[in-house]
């Protein structure tokens, strides 16, 4: 995955110190475009970059060819990192790009991984993704210097070091949403202090945090909020690699999923995640009630909180035959002598990949 769309902010025709900052009319005209829309889904975000790109008709047309204008929800990079509210015009527009075009990457990268069917390709192209992301936030960093903006910006800063440094960390929090997305894939993964000190070349004074971004595919409305203190969370403490094999290999060998309606990836998010908004995504089972239930009976002794009172309580979970399941539903399927035996032999099978 290319970032030419950031790096021509560097190299290209956005750069912040060749920018006509004398009449900010059109620029204001730009964000309020922009921001009379809030990206859901991916037509949305291409709506919102197409309109910031108005007079740049180059990098529309890069944005249009790499971004699949559909109705797929947008799922939020996995880290973020706290930075200065933008301070005048200039800066706004600045922001507010670097920020959809951060977001378009990250979702085009996981949309695009549904189609890595080998191990090889999978290192290759996160691999290549991770390498342009890193080489540009090390040649923001080195523009920075250049530039002589050697301090944090603060209220006084002007909009060419507060853009220089917000593309430098967003690119940075990028780097490793990515990398922590498809980790368990790569032979090596790098860490912040090491991305800092070896990467940027920079001390880990200039080290900010990453805060984890909790995943949802649907933002919450009123409806959700309201609901917020009831999230749970099913306390996976295993090795996320061996769950992730154990899943897609249920998927393929016994449909566990509906994949029309859920990804393999939506499930392994929900079962690791550190807390759930009930009813947040849906999870669609492909197969019998009584499978599912042995393997939730199977998969408990990973989870420190996998209970059938949690799964129903959580609200995300669909028969075969598009019904919630609750608790009761699970309870009737507890028939274990019942299971089709040859079912049985293939999930107790699969189940062996996380011993």
């Amino acid at each position: 995955m290319e970032v030419k769309v950031l790096d021509s902010i560097i190299h290209g025709v956005l750069k912040p110190w060749k920018m006509n900052t004398a009449n900010t009319r059109r620029l204001t005209e730009l964000v309020k475009s922009a921001k009379t829309v809030s990206p859901k889904n991916n037509a949305d975000l291409l709506a919102q970059l197409t309109s910031l790109l108005s007079d740049y008709p180059d990098l529309q047309k890069i944005v249009e060819t790499e971004t699949v204008r559909d109705n797929t929800a947008l799922k939020q990079p996995l880290f973020s990192i706290e930075l200065p509210v933008p301070n005048d015009t200039v800066t706004r527009f600045y922001y507010l790009l670097i920020a959809a075009d951060s977001l378009r990457i990250f979702n085009t990268v996981q949309q695009e991984s549904s189609n890595w069917s080998e191990l090889v390709d999978i290192r290759y192209q996160v691999n290549k993704t991770l390498t342009n992301i890193r080489v540009l936030a090390k040649q923001t960093a080195s523009e920075l210097i250049e530039q002589g903006f050697t301090t944090l910006p603060d209220e006084k800063s002007n909009h060419i070091h507060n853009t220089l440094y917000f593309l430098k960390h967003t690119l940075v929090a990028l780097y490793f949403s990515v990398q922590e997305s498809f980790k368990t894939n790569l032979k090596q993964v790098t860490t912040v202090e090491d991305f800092y000190i070896l990467d940027l070349q920079e001390p880990l004074s200039n080290m900010l945090p990453l805060i984890p971004v909790e995943q949802l595919t649907e933002s919450e409305t009123d409806d959700t909020a309201a609901i917020s203190q009831d999230k749970i969370h099913f306390g996976f403490k295993d090795d996320v690699g061996k769950l992730r094999t154990v899943i897609n290999q249920l998927c393929f060998q016994i449909e566990y999923l509906n994949e029309d309606v859920t990804e393999a990836d939506d499930l392994i998010k929900v079962l690791t995640a550190k807390s759930i908004l009930p009813g947040s995504v849906k999870i669609q089972i492909g197969c019998e009630t009584k499978h599912f239930r042995y393997t939730i009976d199977k998969f408990q002794p990973y989870f420190n909180s996998l209970t059938l009172a949690n799964i129903a309580k959580s609200k995300l979970f669909y028969s075969k035959k598009d019904t919630l399941i609750t608790a009761n539903n699970l309870s009737a399927s507890n028939s274990k002598s019942k299971i089709d035996p040859k079912e049985k032999a293939t999930i107790d099978k699969i189940f062996k990949n996380l011993q």
